[in-house]
């Protein structure tokens, strides 16, 4: 079950992601909702017109996200005869810590899959955004660099460090209402080893001597 987290204000806390909160993510449209409600508070029909999805393929994904701790209710507000729920997310930023270290568990088939949707989704975003002629163009780099492994972690915190003071500079306030002019743009960010490292290499500069 996932533990309670109390919330501190944009940008917090840190999504410390467990084996159920990991396979509730494992959906693209799951991804896009709990983003949603990280803006800002809101029901789920609001969250339905933004992605274009009728609200009755939403219920079922809201329930998972609140039965794995990613969003809560917030209030309920009675309108015209009805109760509206009105959910937040619990973290806005979603990744592993800066400096974990953390071993692999029987997660670790999750964690993939969140992955793979995430980059799924970037892929998307990307290929939908370069066919947009006239538009403000995306930006794709790939960086690919050397360095001692006892620099690694402090590299992984420049990182995280760096998106962190994206998002407080960026992002508006909750009482800030979303405009309809604003635009989302989302930031991907991977850092990881580039085959072969360790043993692998040496074992491949020995097979081409």
């Amino acid at each position: 079950m996932a533990r309670p987290r109390q919330s501190s204000g944009p940008g917090a806390p840190h999504l410390e992601a467990n084996v159920a909160e990991l396979r509730a993510l494992a959906h693209p449209l799951r991804l896009r909702i709990m983003e949603l409600f990280a803006e800002s508070p809101k029901t789920t029909k609001h969250v339905a017109e933004l992605l274009g999805e009728p609200p009755t393929r939403l219920y079922h994904h809201v329930a998972a996200l609140e039965r794995a701790g990613l969003i809560h209710l917030k209030e309920t507000r009675k309108n015209r005869g009805t109760v509206e729920k009105w959910y937040e997310s619990i973290s806005r930023t979603m990744g592993s810590l800066p400096d974990s270290g953390r071993k692999r568990g029987s997660n670790g088939g999750a964690k993939r899959a969140v992955a793979m949707t995430v980059l799924e989704q970037s892929r998307r975003e990307m290929v939908n955004a370069m066919a947009k002629p006239g538009a403000e163009p995306p930006l794709l780099a790939r960086l690919v660099m050397r360095a001692p492994a006892a620099m690694v972690p402090t590299l992984r915190r420049r990182l995280y460090g760096f998106l962190k003071e994206i998002q407080t500079e960026f992002e508006c306030d909750d009482s800030t209402p979303t405009a309809d002019e604003d635009e989302r743009w989302a930031m991907t960010l991977t850092f990881a080893p580039v085959w072969p490292t360790g043993s692998r290499a040496t074992d491949v500069q020995k097979r081409k001597a």
